[in-house]
């Protein structure tokens, strides 16, 4: 015969049916902002490098020396320089307009007409997007880093997270990066017509200001630039992440030095 459960053994059975819910949630949790750690870490190396391109303002007005700007545009070196902060500015201001007065080959004009101005507009949004979501995906890198210390109590599940991120980042540099070697023009306006859908982003370079400031080989120097950045943040990753799958469970396993 069996004795009748106590009343102490119906309380211990209890406890766990009310505690094991809460203590469920928790590898969803991990699995969740595990998966956008993945997805998300190449955004943050993007939007940084985004971030970098469009507020450096000696690239610009190197690009300005480089392409001969001032002799295409007629503007002298000190309003090219206002014309960078200007730029450079703007990518950080609310969404607004972009314009200012120039002189050009002794003429006072408006740098910019209503076609240039409305693209900035757009420029603006998209690259403040790029901004914003490398504020996204730096709190999500840092949820997960606090994750990695106070649930997995290892380096080796980030480190693989890190690693199938770069392999997504790796997959995406060929390609694009091929593409933009192969055929930068045609890789240019495929670029433009999915980003840019009005048809606003088609200038005369002998009368337009904007592609006058910004010619081809301008973009074509600042997407090898943008390409290198992307390059070298993935490097940076995928040997943080070689070293905490590999290094780190050696270190953690190895026994304490004797007293």
């Amino acid at each position: 015969m069996r004795s009748a459960p106590t009343s102490r053994g119906t309380l211990d059975n209890a406890v766990p049916a009310r505690v094991s819910p809460g203590l469920d949630l928790l590898p969803w949790l991990r699995g969740v902002v595990s998966l956008a750690f993945v997805l998300l870490l190449p955004m943050l190396i993007i939007g940084t490098s985004v971030r970098a391109v469009f507020s450096d303002r000696a690239f610009m007005l190197q690009g300005f020396r480089d392409n001969q700007v001032g002799i295409s545009t007629g503007l002298d070196d000190p309003q090219l320089q206002r014309i960078a902060d200007a730029f450079i500015a703007y990518f950080q201001a609310p969404p607004g307009q972009l314009q200012m007065q120039v002189t050009a080959f002794g003429q006072s004009r408006p740098l910019f007409n209503e076609r240039e101005v409305a693209h900035m507009q757009d420029v603006q949004a998209l690259v403040q997007f790029f901004f914003r979501m490398q504020i996204v995906a730096a709190a999500v890198v840092l949820v997960r880093i606090a994750l990695t210390f106070g649930i997995d109590r290892s380096g080796v599940p980030i480190g693989r997270e890190m690693l199938i991120s770069v392999g997504l980042m790796l997959v995406a540099i060929a390609v694009v990066g091929a593409f933009a070697v192969a055929n930068f023009d045609a890789f240019w306006t495929l670029f433009h017509q999915i980003a840019f859908r009005n048809g606003d982003w088609q200038f005369d370079p002998d009368r337009d200001y904007l592609i006058m400031l910004f010619p081809e080989p301008f973009w074509y120097s600042g997407t090898l630039r943008f390409v290198s950045l992307i390059a070298a943040q993935t490097l940076t990753v995928a040997i943080i992440g070689l070293a905490l799958l590999f290094i780190s469970p050696r270190v953690l396993s190895a026994p304490p030095p004797p007293a």
